[in-house]
C-alpha cells in the first residue's frame, strides 16, 4: 500500500487527519508552506501517535518541480487536500492572492496527481468558505 499525501498537513484539520492516519496504521507524507500553521504541529502529532510521519515537506503547492518530486520521491496511494487560505473578509480584500493560492495550488496538485497516475482525492474546508449561515440553514448541506 502506498502513502497518503497530506497537503496543509500542519494546518488543523491537516494534522487532526494525520495523526488519525497515523494511529490506523497508513504512511503519512505531509506538505504545508506554513503560511497559516507551524511546524510544532506536526511535532505534537508525531508525539500523540508514537511514530513520524514517512516524511514531511515545507513546500507550496503551487512549486510544481518541488510537487512533482514529491511525488517521484514517494508511492501516493491517495491524496488529502487540505491546503489553502479561508478568511472571508481577507479574501474580498485581497481575490487575486487567494485565487492564486486556492485554485492555482489545486491545479498544481491535480496536474502531478495525473502525471504521477494518482486517481483518488479527498477535499475538505473549513466552512468560513460559505460565510455565516442563518439558523435554518444548519447543518450545511452540499446545497449550500
Amino acid at each position: 500500500m502506498g502513502a497518503i499525501l497530506v497537503t496543509g498537513a500542519a494546518g488543523y484539520i491537516g494534522s487532526h487527519t494525520c495523526l488519525e492516519l497515523l494511529a490506523a496504521g497508513y504512511d503519512v507524507v505531509g506538505v504545508d508552506n506554513y503560511d497559516n500553521s507551524s511546524p510544532v504541529a506536526i511535532g505534537r502529532v508525531e508525539e500523540l501517535a508514537g511514530k513520524s510521519l514517512t516524511q514531511m515537506y515545507e513546500l507550496d503547492l503551487r512549486n510544481t518541480d518541488g510537487l512533482h518530486a514529491v511525488f517521484a520521491e514517494h508511492e501516493i496511494e491517495a491524496v488529502m487536500h487540505f491546503a489553502g487560505l479561508k478568511a472571508v473578509g481577507e479574501s474580498v480584500a485581497q481575490p487575486f492572492l487567494y485565487f492564486d493560492t486556492n485554485i492555482g495550488s489545486t491545479l498544481s496538485l491535480i496536474e502531478a496527481m495525473e502525471r504521477a497516475g494518482v486517481r483518488k482525492m479527498v477535499f475538505s474546508s473549513s466552512c468560513t468558505v460559505y460565510g455565516s449561515p442563518t439558523a435554518d440553514q444548519v447543518p450545511l448541506t452540499e446545497d449550500t
